[in-house]
C-alpha cells in the first residue's frame, strides 16, 4: 500500500462538517429566496400570522373577561341583573352558566332554609300556646274540682248538721210525747192486754209510729214491760210474770189454753 492511500484513510471526518453546514445554508438561503418569489408561500404565511394574531386576541379576549369577573365580584357577586357586553368564549360561557346555575341553587337553599326556619318558629310557638293552653285548663280544671269538693264538703257539713239538729229535735220530741202519753198508753195496754197498736193510736190521738216508739221505749225502760211481746208493729201484748205462773198452773190443772183464756 503507498504513503497516498495511507494518508487518504487516515483524514477525519470533521473536516466534512464546514463543508456540509455551507450546503445546508446555501440550501436554506435559495428556499427563503423561493418563498419570496412564490405568492403561494406568501398567502400560507399570511394565513399563519393572522392565525397567530387570533389566537393572541383570543388570549387578550380570556384575560380581559377574567378580569371582567373579579371586578363584577368585587361589585356584587351573583347579582342576576349584570349584563355582561363583552364576548365570551365557549368554555368561559359554560363556566359562567355552571356558577349562574350555582348562585341560584345557593339562593334557593337560603330560601328553603329561610322557610324552614319560619315553619319552625311558628312549629315552636304553636307548642308554646297549646303548652300554656293546656296549663291554664289544668289550672281551672283543678280550681274548680277544688271548689266542688268544698262546696260538697260544706253541703255535707250543713246537710249533717241539719240532720243532728232534726234527730236532737225528733229526741225532744220523742221525748215530750213519752212523759205526755206514756201513762195513759201504759194504763191502756194493761186493760186491754192484747192491743192493736191502730186502735191504740186513735184513742191516744197519736200516729201509730209515734205510738210504737212510746211502747218501745216503755218496754226498754219499765220492767213491768220487759216480758210484752210483739208481732210486727201491729199487735202488742202486755204480759207479767203474774201472768206467766197463771198460765202455768191453769196448762197444768187444765192441760190445754185457748187464746181467750190466756188473753182473759
Amino acid at each position: 500500500m503507498t504513503s497516498a492511500d495511507k494518508e487518504g484513510q487516515g483524514m477525519p471526518l470533521v473536516v466534512f462538517v464546514p463543508i456540509i453546514l455551507c450546503v445546508v445554508g446555501i440550501l436554506v438561503l435559495l428556499d427563503i429566496r423561493q418563498r419570496q418569489r412564490n405568492p403561494q408561500y406568501v398567502a400560507i404565511d399570511t394565513q399563519q400570522q393572522a392565525y397567530e394574531q387570533q389566537f393572541l386576541q383570543d388570549e387578550e379576549d380570556q384575560e380581559q373577561d377574567e378580569e371582567d369577573e373579579v371586578s363584577d365580584d368585587n361589585h356584587g357577586e351573583g347579582s342576576s341583573s349584570a349584563v355582561r357586553v363583552k364576548r365570551v368564549g365557549k368554555k368561559r360561557g359554560e363556566k359562567l352558566r355552571r356558577k349562574e346555575e350555582m348562585r341560584q341553587y345557593r339562593e334557593q337553599m337560603d330560601r328553603q332554609r329561610d322557610i324552614r326556619r319560619a315553619q319552625d318558629e311558628i312549629y315552636e310557638e304553636e307548642f308554646r300556646r297549646k303548652k300554656i293552653e293546656q296549663s291554664i285548663k289544668r289550672t281551672d280544671e283543678m280550681e274548680k274540682r277544688k271548689k266542688e269538693r268544698e262546696k260538697k264538703a260544706k253541703a255535707e257539713a250543713k246537710e249533717e248538721l241539719k240532720t243532728q239538729k232534726l234527730q236532737e229535735k225528733n229526741a225532744k220530741m220523742k221525748q215530750s210525747r213519752f212523759s205526755k202519753y206514756s201513762e195513759k198508753l201504759k194504763k191502756l195496754v194493761k186493760e186491754k192486754k192484747l192491743s192493736n197498736t191502730n186502735e191504740l193510736a186513735k184513742l191516744m190521738g197519736l200516729t201509730q209510729e209515734e205510738v210504737v216508739d212510746i211502747l218501745k221505749q216503755l218496754c226498754n225502760t219499765n220492767d213491768e214491760f220487759k216480758l210484752c211481746l210483739w208481732s210486727g208493729t201491729d199487735t202488742f201484748l202486755f204480759i207479767t210474770e203474774k201472768d206467766y205462773t197463771e198460765f202455768n198452773e191453769q196448762f197444768k190443772n187444765k192441760g190445754k189454753m185457748s187464746i181467750h183464756d190466756a188473753i182473759l
